[in-house]
C-alpha cells in the first residue's frame, strides 16, 4: 500500500509542514531493533528518529519496513568496527606501500644492506590508498577508433601534450619532447580522475601534472558541522593551464577502511530541500548542510554560506568548489564544466549540480557540460530525480551518465523502501556485464534492492566469474590488465559478499576501455 504523503501528493495537496526523516542510529538499541522486528510499531514512534510534522502526518501509523531493521543492524555493525577498521587501513596500507616502494622482500633486503630503504609516508606524491593498490594504473589511455553509435563518441576531447606520458614511479618527462595531439573519451577522463580523488593531494597533483601533462587546479577538503571535521574531498584540474576546454572537479568516494562512509552510503535519512525535493542527508551534510531544517531550504543549505560556517582554516565543499570552479570558467571562457565521482563521490557530484540549480547559478550550470558517475549510490526521491531532469538536464541541456558495473553492490543502496522519500536513480544508466558489455537501460539496473533471492546464485557465480576473469584477463586485453595479488585478494572478498568486489574501480576502468556501449534501450 503506497504511504499517505504518496497520495496526498498526487492529489496536489501542498506541504504545510516539516518534511524530514532523519533516523539516528547511534541512538538504537537492541530493544528498538527488536521492537521494529516482532512489534511493528510506526517508525516516527521511536526515539532515535526526528520526524518533522508534516512526516509525521504523511506517514502516519506505517510500520517501520524490513529494509529499516536491516539498514539499522548494518549501522550498528558498522559503528562497532568503526575504530578497529580505521587502524587496520593504516597497517595494511603502510605495509603494502613498504613492500611496493622497496621492490618486494629482496628490495627490503637488499634496501637495508645499501641503507636506502624507504619508509612510507602517507601524505608523499608516491603512497597509495587501498584504492592505488588494488588498480595502480595512472596514465590516461587515448580514445580508441569507434564505430557509429557508440554512445561514447559524443564525447571526446583533443589535447596537447609533451611527448609521452610518464609512468608515476618514472619520473618526469625531459624538456624537449615534443608536442603531440591526443583524442580522449571524457568517460576515460572522467572513470580515472574518480579513481584517483581516492589519493592524497601530492598524489593527485604529480598525476595530473606529470602523467597526463594537464593543469591540476587544487585538492580541497571539506568541513562537516554535524561530524566536526573534514570528511568530504574533492580536486579540481583543467586540460590546458591557459584557454582550456574543460574544469573538471572530482569528488573522492567511499574509502575501503572509513566505516562511516560506508555508514553514510546506506543511511536512509533525508530532508525535504523544496523544489528540489527530498535529498539524502548524509549526502548534503557531506557538501555543506547548515540546519536539519524540512521546511525552508533556504535556511538548510543557504545560497552563500554564513559567517562562521566553519572553523578559521576550514572551508565547506560545496561553497569553496563553487568559488573554485567560477574562477576557473572566467579564465577559460571555452571551457566546459565536468563532474564526477565514484561511490560517495558520486552520490556528491549528482547533488553538487542539483544545489546549484536551487541556488540559481545560471552563469555556471550554462557551462556545465556532463555529470559522470561511477557505482553511485541513489541520492533522492522522484522529485529530486524530476529537478535534476529538468534543471540541470534539460535548462542546461547537460549529460548525467550514471555507469553501473554488474552487481556493484553500492548503486543498491539506501533502498528504495515506502518511507514517504523512496530514492531513486535518476540520469541515464550506462550498465556493464561482467564482460564489459555495455548497455544503456531504460530504468535502474537489474537487482535494484541487492537482496532479493532470485538474483543470489548469478551474483555469486558473477563473483567468481570476476575472479577467475581477473587472473586472466591480461592475457586476453593485454599487460596493462594484469592484476596483482592485492586486487585478487579482493575479488575473492566477492565470494563472501557478492557485489562488493564489483564495486572497485578497477572494473569500472576496465569498462570504459573494453566495453562498447550499444545505444539501444532494454
Amino acid at each position: 500500500m503506497a504511504p499517505a504523503g504518496k497520495a496526498a501528493a498526487a492529489a496536489g495537496r501542498p506541504k504545510m509542514g516539516e518534511e524530514k526523516l532523519i533516523i539516528r542510529s547511534e541512538k538504537v538499541r537492541l530493544i528498538d531493533l527488536l521492537s521494529m522486528m516482532f512489534l511493528r510499531r510506526p517508525i516516527t514512534s521511536y526515539g532515535f528518529v526526528d520526524v518533522g510534522d508534516q512526516t509525521a502526518r504523511d506517514i502516519g501509523i506505517s510500520p517501520g519496513d524490513i529494509f529499516v531493521r536491516l539498514t539499522e543492524i548494518i549501522q550498528k555493525a558498522l559503528d562497532s568496527i568503526k575504530t578497529p577498521a580505521k587502524w587496520l587501513g593504516i597497517i595494511v596500507e603502510s605495509i603494502l606501500n613498504f613492500f611496493a616502494l622497496n621492490g618486494g622482500l629482496l628490495g627490503i633486503l637488499w634496501n637495508i644492506v645499501r641503507f636506502k630503504l624507504v619508509i612510507p609516508r602517507r601524505d608523499a606524491a608516491n603512497f597509495r590508498t587501498m584504492i592505488g593498490l588494488i588498480d595502480g594504473r595512472t596514465e590516461l589511455k587515448p580514445a580508441p577508433a569507434v564505430s557509429d553509435g557508440d554512445l561514447r563518441q559524443l564525447q571526446v576531447l583533443n589535447v596537447v601534450v609533451s611527448g609521452e606520458v610518464a609512468d608515476l614511479e618514472s619520473g618526469y618527462v625531459t624538456d624537449g619532447t615534443p608536442l603531440v595531439m591526443r583524442t580522449y573519451l571524457i568517460l576515460e577522463i572522467t572513470v580515472m580522475a574518480a579513481k584517483i580523488a581516492y589519493e592524497n593531494a601530492a598524489f593527485i597533483e604529480n598525476v595530473v601534472n606529470n602523467v597526463w601533462k594537464f593543469n591540476f587546479v587544487g585538492f580541497y577538503n571539506g568541513w562537516n558541522k554535524f561530524l566536526k571535521e573534514d570528511t568530504t574531498q574533492a580536486f579540481v584540474f583543467t586540460d590546458r593551464a591557459q584557454d582550456a576546454s574543460i574544469v573538471v572537479v572530482a569528488f573522492r568516494g567511499t574509502e575501503p577502511f572509513n566505516m562511516q562512509d560506508w555508514s553514510t552510503d546506506v543511511n536512509l535519512s533525508w530532508l525535504g530541500m523544496g523544489a528540489m525535493g527530498h535529498v539524502h542527508a548524509g549526502f548534503l551534510k557531506a557538501l555543506g548542510l547548515q540546519e536539519e531544517d524540512g521546511k525552508d531550504a533556504n535556511r538548510a543549505f543557504p545560497k552563500d554560506a554564513p559567517n562562521g560556517a566553519a572553523p578559521v582554516g576550514k572551508s565547506i565543499a560545496y561553497y569553496k568548489l563553487r568559488e573554485v570552479i567560477r574562477e576557473q570558467l572566467k579564465q577559460h571562457p571555452e571551457a566546459r564544466l565536468v563532474v564526477t565521482g565514484h561511490s560517495l563521490g558520486g552520490a556528491l557530484a549528482a547533488v553538487f549540480p542539483a544545489l546549484l540549480a536551487l541556488h540559481k547559478e545560471a552563469d555556471i550550470l550554462a557551462r556545465l557540460g556532463t555529470v559522470q558517475t561511477y557505482g553511485q549510490p541513489r541520492v533522492g526521491d522522484d522529485a529530486f530525480v524530476k529537478f535534476l531532469r529538468d534543471e540541470v538536464e534539460k535548462k542546461a541541456a547537460a549529460a548525467y551518465y550514471r555507469i553501473v558495473y554488474r552487481y556493484d553492490i553500492v548503486p543498491r543502496v539506501p533502498f528504495d523502501i515506502p518511507l514517504l522519500a523512496e530514492f531513486a536513480h535518476g540520469g541515464t544508466c550506462v550498465y556493464y556485464d561482467g564482460w564489459y558489455d555495455g548497455k544503456v537501460l531504460a530504468g535502474d539496473a537489474p537487482n535494484p534492492n541487492y537482496f532479493d533471492p532470485r538474483f543470489l546464485p548469478s551474483m555469486y557465480e558473477n563473483a567468481l566469474g570476476d575472479l577467475v576473469k581477473g587472473a586472466f584477463l591480461w592475457a586476453r586485453a593485454g599487460w596493462d590488465y594484469r592484476e596483482g595479488p592485492v586486487s585478487l585478494l579482493y575479488r575473492a572478498f566477492g565470494l563472501i559478499i557478492p557485489g562488493l568486489a564489483s564495486h572497485s574501480p578497477r572494473d569500472y576502468v576496465n569498462g570504459v576501455r573494453l566495453g562498447r556501449i550499444q545505444p539501444k534501450q532494454i
